[in-house]
């Protein structure tokens, strides 16, 4: 890269220096002696203009650097232009080729101005004439002229001795230049080779232009496709460790039924067989019922409705009743009345999951369920229970042994977790004194009191 930046830039300051350095050439051959000659031409006039409106020779003459000459206009033509030459002479004017015409003294005798350059070949100069009357006088108002092509000549072997050094300097300092540009460049290369390599490192560049702009925009990419890794990483290990716990929960199931199936062919049924076939299959369809539910998630149509928290609280609560009788436990409920706006089957679902997980295990005679005025519900409970970091993966129960006298599959605070995170709440568990806390925040949806 260094090299093809590198060469294309030499090539191309090369390419402007040539072209500007071809055209001051051909300003300098073709054009600039018709422009010096116009210009004096100019100044000749002016000159003309002055010494009209003032007649003062000399002052003309000074001011412009011109030559002014005047003769008798009844003078033959010989006499007329003898008498030019010796007054030139006289201004130290020495000109090989000169003569004024009848052609021009006819034009001049008819009031017209008249101007006329002569070329002196040898002499390398010319000398440049304008004639005009001025009562019976013939005026001539006159400059020299250096032969320019020869300048121009000059000044263009300059200038080409001049780009050839220049080109030189140009290859030079291009080198340089593309070598400090370059050497980030290539530092960028490198890095996004290595993060497509899936190692997602930082560039520290700092050259206060786009380039440094460029690099911050791939060391936020980087970074951004790291944080996607570990997301996706974390996904695969998670769908993992569900399928382990997927297969896992429904062989123990299959292996029962198949064994009381085969008891019940062999005639050694004791009244029993079928009705733990029966609860094997109820497991099974409440595995898949929880694993559909679970993959449902992803779908993320949002209905959200306004609705009265503590009414659903109750109705949920009112369906423990049985539950609570049986384990003789009670619930110390501390809610106040508040409108949540947010979809009404999804909290359903994350309060009846939460108050049946406490149910199941709660290991003393008291849960206590709070509902926050900052929109934190909380759900307490004594346990057995030493490490909740594992408790939101799916399949994952509390007892080691995974004791089947428990009815659940671990799938429901796996999507307690995953319902709560999409929906935008926050999901903790904490543990102090041999007592557990579930919390569900709903800190971003809006939480008003009932008129």
């Amino acid at each position: 890269m260094r090299h093809k930046i590198g060469t294309k830039l030499t090539i191309y300051i090369a390419l402007v220096v040539i072209i500007t350095f071809s055209i001051s050439i051909a300003v300098s051959q073709f054009f600039l002696p018709k422009y010096y000659l116009h210009q004096l031409n100019q100044k000749v006039n002016q000159a003309f203009s002055a010494y009209q409106e003032f007649g003062d020779e000399g002052l003309v003459e000074q001011r412009f650097d011109v030559t002014i000459l005047s003769v008798p206009l009844n003078e033959n033509t010989n006499n007329l232009n003898e008498n030019l030459k010796q007054q030139l002479a006289r201004k130290h004017i020495a000109l090989n080729k000169f003569w004024v015409s009848d052609e021009v003294l006819q034009k001049v005798a008819e009031d017209k101005s008249v101007g006329k350059l002569y070329d002196q070949g040898k002499q390398k100069s010319s000398f440049i004439a304008h004639y005009a009357k001025e009562g019976d006088q013939l005026v001539m108002i006159g400059a020299s002229l250096a032969d320019f092509t020869d300048i121009a000549k000059f000044i263009n072997r300059f200038n080409l001795v001049f780009l050839l050094i220049s080109i030189l300097v140009i290859m030079n300092i291009t080198a340089f230049l593309s070598r400090k540009l370059t050497k980030p460049l290539i530092e960028l290369k490198k890095v996004a080779k290595e993060i497509g390599e899936l190692d997602f490192k930082q560039v520290e560049i700092r050259t206060g232009d786009e380039i440094e702009e460029l690099a911050g925009s791939i060391n936020k990419m980087s970074q951004t496709l790291k944080k996607a890794q570990q997301v996706l990483s974390k996904r695969n290990l998670d769908l993992k460790q569900f399928m382990t716990g997927l297969t896992h929960e429904l062989k123990t199931p299959l292996a029962l039924i198949k064994v009381y199936s085969s008891g019940l062919e062999d005639g050694m049924d004791d009244g029993t067989y079928l009705a733990t076939i029966n609860k094997q299959v109820d497991r099974m369809e409440k595995i898949i019922s929880d694993m559909l539910y679970f993959a449902k998630m992803e779908e993320n149509h949002s209905r959200k409705t306004s609705f009265d928290f503590i009414k659903l609280l109750k109705e949920v609560l009112g369906d423990y009743q049985h539950a609570k009788a049986d384990k003789q436990i009670r619930f110390q409920t501390e809610v106040a009345e508040f409108i949540l706006t947010a979809e009404q089957e999804k909290v359903h679902f994350i309060f009846d999951n939460l108050l049946s997980n406490a149910v199941k295990y709660a290991t003393g005679e008291e849960i206590q369920i709070f509902f926050r005025k900052e929109g934190v519900l909380e759900i307490s409970n004594d346990t057995t229970l030493t490490d909740v970091t594992k408790i939101w993966k799916p399949f994952y129960v509390a007892e080691s042994s995974r004791n089947k006298n428990f009815s659940g599959t671990g799938l429901g605070l796996a999507t307690v977790k995953r319902l709560a995170e999409q929906a935008g709440y926050t999901a903790k568990a904490t543990l102090s004194n041999g007592k557990i806390t579930l919390k569900i925040g709903f800190c971003h949806l809006p939480v008003t009191r009932p008129n």
